[in-house]
Formats: C-alpha cells, structure tokens, sequence
C-alpha cells in the first residue's frame, strides 16, 4: 500500500497562514494556501519562505478565498507550481479578487509575495467545481465540495482515498454561522469519518443572535455619528464584511442609524454585490440577487474610496463615516493607515470583527492596550474600540458543536487547526465532549501517516 501521510505546513497553532500537504494514491494534494498574517516582524519572513517545492505538488484544492486560506496560489504559481487549482465557482472568482489586492499593495508597504502577472497566471490554473460534484484526482482519490457557509463559495471537502474509497477524511474549511440572512446554513456531511481537520477560531465564543448583533451596531454608529468620528473597520472590502455592510444598510433603511456613507478603500474596485450576481446560487433566495432597493444588494450608501487620490480624500474628511479597509488585523495595508490616523481621536470607533491573531494590533486594541506600534510609529488609543464577531461570518463554540453532531459519527481521529491557543482548547473539549476520542494538535512542519 502507498504511503499516506498528513504534513501541516500552515494553520497549525494559528489560525492563518492554512495549508495541509495530502499525500496519497501516488498524489501530493494541498488543502488550501494560505498568507500568515498578524505583526509584520513575525510574519513577512514566513511568508517569502516555501515549506515545500510547488513544483512537486498536483493539485490545490481551496476551502475559500480569504488571504490566510488561499492568498499564497499566485506565489506557488510564481515559484514554479503548474497543477490544477480546483475552488467552488464563488471561490475562483472571488479569489481573483483578493489576489489583485495583494499584489497591488499601496507605496510604502512591504513588497507583495506576487505580482499581479502572477495574479493572472494563477487564474488560469483555476477550476471552478460546483457543490457536491464528485471529482477523481487519481484513481482512488476522489473529493467533492459542501457548502461551509462562511463567505461566498466557502467549501467543506470531503476525501476519499483507498480502493473504494475506504478511507474519508472531511476537511470543515471555515465554517459559518447558521442562520445568515444571507448565505445558506454550512451543509452536513453525515457519515463515518476516519480522519477530520476542523478550525474554530471563535470555538471559545458565543457569538449573540443576528438580532443582537444588529442593535448593538445600531448603538455604535448611532453614538460614534453624535461625536462626529468615523468607524474604521479592518477587514477585507469583499468577503464576511458584506454581511456587516448590508446590515448597515439594512438599519439606515428602517430609521434606526443616522445617514452615514460607507466607504470601501480597497485599490480593486471590485464590489462583493457585483460578485453575488455572478453567483445567485449562493444565496438562500436567489431572486434577491436582481434587485438593487434594499436586501443584500443596496448600494445606497456605499461608496469606492480606492483609486487615485482614494487615500487623500478619505484622509481629508471630517465628517461621521464608516471606513472598511484590508487588512483584517490592522498590522498591514490600508486598514494600518486609518489605525494610525484615527486611534488617538476620541471621537472615532475601531470595529473588529474579524478573530484577530496573538500579537497583532487588533489583538492589543481588544485586550486593551493604550497604544500599539503600527509601521514603526506608536499611536496612542483614545478612540472606542467595539468586537463584533458576530459579523466575522464564523461559527461559534456552539454552532460548531452542532456541526460536529450532523457528521453522525463515529469520527476515528480528528486533528484541530485554525485557531489560537484557547480556540484550540476549546475544541478539543468540544471533540471530546462529542465522543472522539483521538484528538491531535498539530504543530508547524509535523506530519502524520494515515
């Protein structure tokens, strides 16, 4: 029998940077590719270093798009990987899209891990598979995508290796918070499992219902609106934010927030409702998709930032806005620049509502610090800072105890990925309370046979 071997090269004891070396049936498969982000000192080298020779690898196969999960394919490519990308049809797409925003990275930052020639290259290796398509890499090798629910064409992935496919691996991807008003519920995957790789970097929180949620930001814009600040959300300007956006829009059409404009500064002028038109499927009622009054596709209030002269005329307002701007933790990229620029005013509030990783100024700003050192200078914090993680599109302790109980069982051995130190432990907890019994943490750079 050939050898099969799990090596987690990203993910592994953090909850970015996602990428798991499958090898088996004569294949060498990576599930996912992603960026490590988090403070630009501990990451950027990571980042420039390959753990392994693309060359030598077949196939990439994506969870989703976001930069810690598929954000390394351009640079693979780049340094000589020549298989076949496969993504959901959502995933290929909006990948495009974030890819271009990392290549296009503004002045003064450190230089991208790939052009944007890179960007284009990589795309034509991309394959879009639709959900529950089953799709054969080797003669015993086969796997198939579900619907995760997290951003739009996140994917779980199943696997099956072996003669007649004796053995499954389900990989969760990331997966969403049931009850989205506007993605599906992440799918079931029922069965025996021989071997699960599930991430829950909030497995540690309870996330309130999307009603709370709703009126706790309701709250928020309504007071920041009464100083005259600005919200400065980090967060990628297409991806989970969406669902903070059309709540936004949502609120403003039922009187319950002041008008506020709501600018994207992302230098790919690409908007995530263009990309859910595309993909109408994507969404529990797909007739939303051609309406442009209200629901999830109200543009009313949303404006480009980006572009030429984006940065000056955002740094020139003065008056109540929201400011969504890449990179999630705020270390990096046009969401650093805002930091820097609003942290020391009373007036604004910071919205993070992405899980922000040990270290990095989001992570400070969330457990209080009264300054952080952003690109070499120090800002002093005055302004409110406000979690959301009710609108980080993933799942919960809970929810994901949920979904661990749709797999039906028995699961073999499950190894935990995608999260910090407490996330981990809480989901091996959560694993052990639902009955499996071998649970690995895996560390950077170990492998495991099969």
């Amino acid at each position: 029998m050939t050898a099969r071997t799990l090596t987690f090269f990203g993910g592994a004891a953090t909850a970015t940077g996602s990428m798991i070396l499958l090898e088996a049936a004569g294949a060498r498969v990576l599930l996912d590719a992603g960026l490590f982000e988090g403070p630009r000192a501990r990451i950027a080298a990571k980042n420039r270093e390959m753990p392994l020779d693309p060359a030598k690898v077949d196939a990439i196969l994506l969870s989703h798009a976001g930069l810690s999960y598929a954000g390394r394919v351009p640079q693979l490519v780049r340094h000589g990987f020549r298989g076949t990308v496969h993504a959901t049809q959502g995933t290929r797409d909006l990948a495009a899209v974030l890819h271009t925003e990392v290549a296009l990275a503004p002045e003064g930052d450190e230089a991208p891990p790939y052009m944007l020639a890179d960007v284009v290259a990589a795309q034509a290796q991309v394959v879009g598979q639709p959900y529950r398509r089953p799709v054969h890499l080797r003669r015993n090798l086969v796997f198939e995508f579900a619907d995760a629910g997290h951003i739009l064409g996140s994917a779980s992935i199943e696997l099956r290796t072996g003669e007649g496919g004796s053995h499954r691996i389900v990989y969760s991807g990331c997966l969403g918070r049931p009850g989205s008003p506007l993605l599906h519920d992440p799918e079931p995957l029922p069965g025996p499992v021989d071997t699960l790789i599930i991430g829950g970097p909030f497995a540690h929180a309870r996330h309130p219902m999307f009603a709370d949620a709703q009126q706790h930001l309701a709250t928020v814009i309504t007071e920041t609106v009464a100083r005259g600040g600005q919200l400065i959300v980090p967060a990628a300007s297409v991806g989970p934010v969406h669902e903070f956006v059309r709540t936004v829009q949502e609120l403003w059409r039922r009187d319950a927030i002041p008008e506020i404009p709501v600018w994207l500064d992302t230098p790919a002028p690409v908007s995530f409702s263009t990309l859910l038109r595309l993909h109408p499927e994507a969404i529990p009622r797909g007739e939303q998709a051609y309406r442009t009054f209200g629901g999830p596709f109200d543009q009313a209030l949303v404006q480009q930032g980006g572009g030429e002269g984006g940065r000056e005329r955002l740094d020139a307002l003065d008056t109540p806005a929201i400011i969504i701007a890449p990179s999630e933790m705020g270390d990096t990229g046009r969401a650093a620049h805002h930091l820097r620029r609003c942290l020391g005013d009373a007036r604004h509030t910071i919205v993070l509502t992405a899980f922000q990783e040990e270290g990095s100024v989001g992570r400070q700003l969330l457990d209080g610090a009264t300054s952080v050192a952003i690109n070499g200078d120090t800002a002093t914090v005055a302004a409110r800072i406000e979690a959301m993680p009710a609108f980080s599109g993933h799942a919960d302790g809970e929810e994901l105890r949920g979904w661990i109980r749709g797999l039906g069982g028995p699961v073999r051995r499950a190894f935990v990925v995608h999260g910090d130190d407490l996330a981990v432990a809480m989901m091996v907890t959560i694993l052990r309370g639902e009955g499996v019994r071998d649970v690995i943490v895996p560390r950077e750079g170990e492998a495991f046979p099969f």
